[in-house]
């Protein structure tokens, strides 16, 4: 892969959907904890977690991969 899902980059995604740690949270399938650990940098995103948070957030996980830019909702 040549771009990473990053905590910051989570954390922007994230805002500009309009989300809460806690919505995403619940979308993912995941903990509240476990979004703040990601957008901290505590925890690393595996790869199955990133597709999840990806069709959580309605984004394709090539964005993620290749870096295009991720722009409104």
């Amino acid at each position: 892969m040549s771009a990473m899902l990053t905590g910051p980059k989570l954390r922007a995604i994230r805002a500009l959907r309009g989300m809460t740690q806690a919505e995403l949270a619940k979308h993912a399938g995941v903990s509240p904890t476990a979004i703040a650990e990601y957008e901290t940098g505590k925890r690393d995103l595996r790869a199955d977690t990133i597709r999840k948070l990806c069709e959580a957030l309605g984004v394709q996980v090539r964005y993620i991969v290749d870096g295009t830019e991720i722009t409104g909702p």
